[in-house]
C-alpha cells in the first residue's frame, strides 16, 4: 500500500487532487480512498488530503502518520505545518516551487504555478495548481500511469475545463525534476 499526504492552501486543489489520483487508480482496477482535512472552507487556509492506494482492500481509515509521498502545494507551508513529520525513510517530496530547494532526500519539484498560469487554470488570482501537480507526482512515484490521470480528469471536468487539466498533468509530468 502507498500513502500520500498532500498539502495546500484553499483555492489550489488539493482536495480535488486527492480525489483525483484515487479515481486514477480505481480506474487502473486497484483500490484507494481520498481522506480530505480542512478547517474553514476559505481560500488561503491550509488544507490536507491524503491518498492510499493499494493492489488489495484498504482496512485502514484513519489518516495517513507516515506517507511514502507528501506533495506539497505551497512552498511557504513548509514552515508552518512541518509536511515532512513521518515521512518514511525513502519517502519521496514534491514540491511546487521555482527555486529548487532540497528539504529532503528525495525532493522533485516543479512549478506548477507557472504551468497553471500558462495555460489560464487561475480562479479569482489564484493558481489551481491541483492537475500539473498530479502529473508530477505519478512520474515520480509510478503510482498509476499518467492516462488513468488523465482520464480521471477529462471526467471529472468535461469539455474544455478537462482538457486544459489533462494538459497541466501532461506539463507536469514532463517538468518535474529531481533536486540537486
Amino acid at each position: 500500500m502507498l500513502e500520500i499526504s498532500l498539502k495546500g492552501r484553499g483555492g489550489q486543489g488539493v482536495v480535488t487532487a486527492g480525489e483525483l489520483l484515487a479515481k486514477g487508480a480505481i480506474i487502473e482496477g486497484l483500490f484507494a480512498q481520498s481522506v480530505p482535512f480542512f478547517g474553514g472552507e476559505r481560500r488561503g487556509a491550509p488544507v490536507s488530503s491524503e491518498v492510499r492506494v493499494s493492489d488489495s482492500p484498504i482496512p485502514l481509515h484513519r489518516r495517513v502518520y507516515n506517507p511514502d509521498m507528501v506533495a506539497v502545494f505551497d512552498p511557504s507551508l513548509m514552515e508552518i505545518l512541518r509536511p515532512l513529520e513521518g515521512i518514511k525513510n525513502d519517502g519521496i517530496l514534491v514540491i511546487n516551487s521555482n527555486s529548487p530547494k532540497s528539504y529532503w532526500k528525495n525532493t522533485y519539484f516543479l512549478d506548477a504555478t507557472a504551468i497553471a498560469m500558462s495555460i489560464g487554470l487561475t480562479i479569482g488570482g489564484w493558481s489551481v495548481v491541483n492537475t500539473a501537480m498530479l502529473g508530477a507526482m505519478v512520474k515520480v512515484s509510478r503510482i498509476v500511469d499518467v492516462n488513468a490521470i488523465e482520464d480521471a480528469v477529462k471526467e471529472e471536468f468535461p469539455g474544455k475545463l478537462g482538457e486544459i487539466n489533462a494538459e497541466a498533468v501532461e506539463m507536469g509530468y514532463k517538468e518535474v525534476s529531481l533536486v540537486g
